[in-house]
């Protein structure tokens, strides 16, 4: 019972106001201006990429949490964006196939329930030439820090929405069978166990050169 209270009202709140800090939001612009034509966002969270887009035509966006896709329709609004939003996982997107130009994933796949399958959701809503552009932080190179990683999983998804602090980012998405894997990685600022990030974009196909 306090258990669901917390997830219903207090998380949502503490999500949004975690996902705001300086170092989080260097690393959305690194990725979000890169975004092309009809985007879906996946985990949008309360919309705070929207500031950041460049040349989009369309946003699609799928959110599990009521709280945060009311904090996103407020944004996009804020941001003269005309979303459209459903209140849904990622593991079964109501979307046709080879759909979007691009899609994005911030802060997302280390609470996916079942991350493989929704890789491969996205893979297939994603158009040949599109690209799937991501920003999340997961398995630290350290095994000192991994291994803390590990102990501290059970508490961080209790407190974080079901996140996963050791995501290899990385191994999955080329293991879900994206054809190229373009990425960087490294500690930003804050508590190691948290901030070892990979960012970059992922496609389909063989990049153009």
């Amino acid at each position: 019972m306090i258990q669901k209270l917390y997830d219903q009202y207090i998380c949502p709140h503490l999500i949004n106001w975690a996902m705001q800090s300086k170092p989080l939001t260097k690393q959305r612009l690194k990725i979000i201006p890169m975004a092309r034509g009809r985007v879906l966002e996946i985990g949008i969270g309360s919309g705070l990429n929207f500031k950041y887009y460049n040349d989009i035509t369309e946003v699609f966006a799928v959110e599990p949490d009521g709280v945060l896709l009311e904090k996103a329709k407020v944004r996009a609004q804020q941001n003269n964006i005309s979303l459209n939003i459903q209140q849904i996982s990622a593991e079964q997107l109501p979307f046709e196939d080879d759909f979007f130009d691009t899609v994005i994933s911030t802060y997302t796949m280390c609470s996916i329930t079942n991350l493989s399958l929704a890789l491969n959701e996205i893979k297939r809503v994603l158009k040949k030439e599109g690209k799937l552009i991501f920003s999340e932080h997961g398995k630290a190179p350290d095994v000192n820090i991994y291994n803390w990683q590990k102990r501290l999983n059970p508490i961080q998804k209790r407190i974080a929405g079901g996140c996963q602090l050791d995501v290899n980012i990385p191994v999955v998405i080329k293991n879900s069978g994206f054809e190229t894997l373009s990425f960087d990685s490294m500690y930003i600022p804050g508590p190691k166990f948290l901030s070892y990030h990979y960012w970059g974009t992922a496609t389909i196909g063989q990049e153009n050169v």
